[in-house]
């Protein structure tokens, strides 16, 4: 007598496949990383996404793994972020099928356009030969300036159609931008949080960023892979290293300095080098820093480095934390 699997059984077998997992540790699996693990297969079992999201789809594989390989005193952080990373690869998917719905709208609007115009130069064509034979029969003037007003009201109401066909067209395709817009906005916010999540829990453990005296100052520095290119937003190792060094400093006064090296345009770089600062003091003062705390930003104007090497542009994009 064959044994019928229940659907979430036969789920998880199929993302331990995929995966390249023995069936023994799909089923060693808690149940939690169990659903998971099934919410996922189904996400890669729907022919709709197919190849979409797969940065998204990666990141939640290894959430999982996260998980899996997790201590007991980390479980309900890896759980908590492998939930959100499936949820932003199902939002990320879907974000993806409505963009290829909209380009086919903006296709199908464009097909209409054209064959507007080949209408009307096609209705140009036949009025040019009808006034042409009428011409010749004048007795007939009467008939033809009728039949000629008659075509043209014909032809503005059909355009008028199609016009209005192409404007339903644009709303449509712009509510579903907007919709892919909001729920990729959720998305990020909703990993940003989870990232906050993890440094919170990371920080009691976390190091120090590197530093040095100055005088009777202490310089504590961030290296410009302390954030995502181009941007002000932290990585989870650079936030955690955060909120420990805001426990350290306590209520002494700090200054917050940003630095980038001198590629792009200097206005650019010098926001740049603010943004990052204001961060950086943000996560200060709300992991317990209470002392005065001052943001600057100097773009490329004090490097530390040579700015025509790779590394000394690496050096020279930097936050320095002057606590004293």
């Amino acid at each position: 007598m064959a044994i019928r699997l229940p659907r979430s059984a036969f789920l998880v077998v199929a993302f331990a496949l995929v995966q390249g997992l023995p069936l023994a540790a799909a089923e060693r699996v808690d149940p939690e990383l169990a659903r998971l693990q099934a919410e996922l297969a189904r996400l890669e079992a729907d022919a709709q996404y197919a190849g979409l999201a797969g940065v998204e789809r990666l990141k939640a594989q290894q959430a999982l793994q996260a998980l899996a390989e997790a201590r007991r005193s980390e479980r309900a952080s890896a759980l908590y972020i492998a939930e959100q990373r499936v949820r932003a690869a199902f939002a990320a998917a879907r974000a993806d099928v409505l963009a290829q719905r909209s380009a086919e709208l903006d296709r199908e609007r464009d097909q209409i356009m054209v064959e507007a115009s080949r209408r009307e130069a096609e209705n140009a064509r036949r009025e040019a030969e009808r006034l042409r034979l009428q011409a010749l029969a004048r007795q007939e003037e009467a008939a033809r300036l009728a039949e000629e007003a008659e075509a043209e009201r014909t032809a503005r109401a059909e355009t008028f159609a199609l016009a209005e066909k192409a404007r339903a067209d644009a709303e449509q395709a712009r509510r579903l931008a907007a919709t892919r817009a909001r729920e990729a906005e959720l998305a990020r916010q909703e990993a940003e949080l989870a990232s906050q999540l993890v440094a919170e829990a990371l920080a009691a453990d976390a190091p120090l960023p590197p530093s040095r005296q100055v005088g009777p100052a202490t310089v504590y520095t961030l290296a410009g892979s302390a954030f995502a290119s181009g941007r002000a937003t932290l990585t989870t190792e650079a936030n955690a290293s955060l909120r420990r060094l805001a426990r350290e400093i306590g209520n002494r006064s700090v200054e917050v300095v940003g630095h980038t090296d001198s590629q792009g345009a200097a206005q650019a770089n010098l926001q740049l080098s603010q943004r990052r600062a204001e961060a950086v003091a943000a996560i200060l003062k709300e992991s317990g820093a209470t002392g005065p705390i001052r943001t600057t930003g100097r773009g490329a104007a004090e490097p530390v480095a040579d700015n025509a090497t790779a590394e000394g542009r690496a050096k020279n994009r930097r936050v320095e934390i002057i606590v004293r």
